[in-house]
């Protein structure tokens, strides 16, 4: 009989939680002994009433004390596996559930047939952490506790990959003025447009936001949101637009975040956002990463200079407490001593890191080659840098036949980032947990970077960062 199936995922570190998945005639039940486990469900025909609907709804609840606090659904035709309605259809919908003490995350993949390794079925992953995370640097190092006196590298900083790639707000913006002679200059700028060279421009014009979609959507949230999970480290690659995507578009001439040279977050906006943050919640910090790796040399950089004044100015904004800014020196020193002096965001510009990341091992649709990544990973790598990152998200889009098959076939839920992503965060995560403070013991801040940032990764930058600085 013709049947569909979906693994499930899920994550919870709140008290009085519970999460049911269900379909006709099935149903799986986790609570927080299940996390960082899947379960698998099938929509099958023979549980749907009618002799010809093939149409089975499959919903996610999230039940605290047993009353409902939020769900979500999608309708899926057994017979071709293809989602037909429902509340998570599409990516950018997957708006986080806030209730009054909790932060409740999700995602949704599309699968198709299985083919180039994908996963031939559906991927639903839901999370739920503490609200209480939006000061957790507080909670584990609280003002003038023996933890606060330790230095600022004994935290361990939960890190949304891309950060300003969460929205197509910016992207769309140029794609509604695109042109031919538009779409003619990105394919000289940007090399995965060489996996479409047999289209024609007007055809990779229609595709375009589904490749963009595919290669540099990473996140889902608001920074704001980011900063609630308990997020502290983001990496940004400030520049200005492409001239070709300035010429053709109403954005303002300032800079953005840049994945190569398609334009997310803007970097004011960015600042504006983490200073509200910081001056709403006077115990926390942020580090912030300025960095410029591919992208393209005809996007302007901002100077040391520029980056300096748009960071006092943004400073200057916060009026709850003063609030500065300091550089790697900040690493050094005692946490309570940097909040003595309102030094909360401390900015680094293309710092040494030492790095699980490489294009040949992340180029993947399974967890082996990360978990290998960071099995090499040692306390003597970590020596000569500020920074130890471990990343958790693959970069499948680099897979040629994934990437084109995603976009070919897509579906508002048919990224290949979103294919990978709760299937290896249930290894990568149990591997920092149990791992990592073992093998990285130099006295230097630890990244815990990934895709689309959720409550189990924070959960883990914070439980790593009390381990450290209780020793």
């Amino acid at each position: 009989m013709p049947s569909k199936g979906i693994t499930v995922f899920s994550y919870i570190s709140v008290e009085g939680y519970e999460i049911d998945f269900s379909v006709p005639e099935g149903n799986v039940h986790n609570t927080s002994a299940d996390n960082f486990t899947s379960k698998n469900l099938e929509i099958e025909s023979a549980n749907i009433p009618g002799k010809f609907d093939f149409v089975g709804r499959f919903e996610w609840r999230v039940l605290h004390h047993g009353q409902v606090v939020g769900s979500a659904y999608n309708d899926i035709n057994c017979l071709t596996g293809k989602v037909q309605d429902g509340t998570m259809t599409s990516t950018v919908h997957f708006l986080p559930l806030v209730t009054s003490d909790a932060i409740i995350t999700y995602g949704f993949y599309a699968a198709g047939h299985g083919k180039f390794g994908l996963p031939d079925r559906h991927q639903c992953y839901v999370t739920i952490c503490s609200r209480s995370n939006e000061s957790w640097m507080g909670t584990v190092a609280p003002p003038g506790s023996p933890q606060a006196q330790k230095p600022f590298s004994r935290f361990v900083l939960a890190a949304p990959h891309d950060n300003g790639m969460n929205s197509m707000r910016t992207c769309d913006a140029f794609f509604t003025a695109a042109n031919a002679d538009a779409i003619a200059d990105l394919r000289k700028y940007l090399p995965v447009l060489s996996f479409f060279e047999e289209l024609p421009d007007h055809l990779l014009h229609e595709k375009l936001p589904n490749i963009v979609y595919g290669v540099a959507i990473t996140q889902k949230k608001e920074v704001p949101i980011m900063l609630g999970l308990g997020a502290r480290y983001f990496e940004f690659r400030p520049a200005k637009l492409l001239p070709i995507i300035r010429k053709v578009s109403s954005l303002p001439d300032k800079f953005y975040f840049q994945h190569a040279c398609i334009p997310g977050l803007a970097f004011d906006e960015f600042l504006a956002q983490q200073v509200a943050f910081l001056d709403k919640h006077p115990t926390e910090f942020v580090v912030l990463h300025i960095r410029w790796d591919n992208i393209v040399s005809d996007c302007q950089r901002p100077t040391e200079q520029e980056i300096d004044d748009m960071l006092t100015e943004a400073c200057a904004q916060a009026v709850n407490q003063p609030l500065a800014w300091g550089g790697r020196e900040c690493f050094s020193e005692p946490i309570d001593a940097l909040r003595k002096n309102g030094q909360r965001l401390i900015c680094v510009i293309q710092a040494e890191k030492y790095d699980s990341w490489t294009a040949e091992a992340y180029a993947t649709l399974s967890a082996e080659p990360i978990l290998e990544r960071f099995e090499s990973m040692n306390t003597e790598g970590q020596e000569d840098t500020d920074l130890t990152i471990l990343q958790c998200q693959a970069t499948s889009q680099s897979i040629k036949e994934v990437l084109v098959y995603s976009v070919l076939s897509a579906h508002s839920a048919t990224s290949c980032l979103t294919s990978t992503k709760a299937q290896l965060d249930t290894q990568t995560l149990p591997w920092i947990r149990q791992n990592a403070l073992e093998r990285l013991q130099a006295e230097k801040t630890i990244v815990i970077m990934n895709d689309f940032i959720d409550g189990a990764t924070t959960d883990t930058s914070i439980m790593l960062s009390k381990t450290r600085l209780e020793n």
